[in-house]
């Protein structure tokens, strides 16, 4: 019985092991939808993809960013420019800064690529993408506009308004209960226990 179980066991691990991917696997072509070349300064190019197009202002997208000869030995930064003109325009995303610009980190998914993952532009209009490419031969820099329309589905007052209001009834459950409590320990006023 022993040597069954344990043939089971090492039988079930090995399957275990088969089925572990060894590494993160890059994001399908199929992920990229749209790509963009942005000339830089110092003549080289940086290739910004999207996993969504056209964008929608608050819809959720992949970015990634890569430069020509790859991110070995550079840093990227990117000042993203909102229609309204804020410097930070993308203030929601926890990544290293300086100043109003993004470290751009190595894409998740993609380790050989910079890049930005599941970000949304809040406002519509044109958004500036300034970036600035820091390596052994200076720095190079290049503008990429990109246009956000306007966002998907109802506009969020009405989004709200729909998506609350299944919980009007307990609300209103809840007020009546503890309106019914208090007025329950009003009439029985203090007692004496003794």
């Amino acid at each position: 019985m022993r040597r069954a179980l344990t043939a089971a066991a090492a039988a079930l691990a090995a399957l275990l092991l088969a089925a572990t991917p060894v590494a993160a696997a890059p994001p399908l072509p199929g992920e990229i939808v749209h790509t963009e070349t942005v000339r830089m300064s110092d003549q080289s190019a940086i290739t910004v993809s999207f996993t969504e197009w056209p964008i929608r202002a608050l819809q959720s997208l992949d970015f990634t960013f890569e430069p020509t000869g790859g991110v070995e030995g550079r840093t990227g930064l990117v000042t993203t420019v909102s229609p309204s003109g804020d410097r930070a325009g993308l203030k929601g995303i926890v990544l290293q800064r300086r100043g109003d610009s993004i470290v751009l980190p190595r894409h998740p998914r993609a380790r050989q690529v910079w890049g930005l993952d599941v970000v949304s532009l809040p406002e519509e209009g044109t958004w500036r993408f300034e970036f600035a490419v820091e390596g052994p031969g200076g720095t190079a820099t290049g503008v990429l506009p990109v246009q956000a329309i306007e966002q998907p589905g109802p506009p969020l007052p009405l989004s709200w308004t729909i998506a609350l209001a299944p919980w009007a009834p307990v609300v209103l459950l809840l007020a009546y209960g503890w309106r019914r409590s208090r007025t329950i320990r009003r009439a029985a006023g203090p007692a004496w226990s003794g």
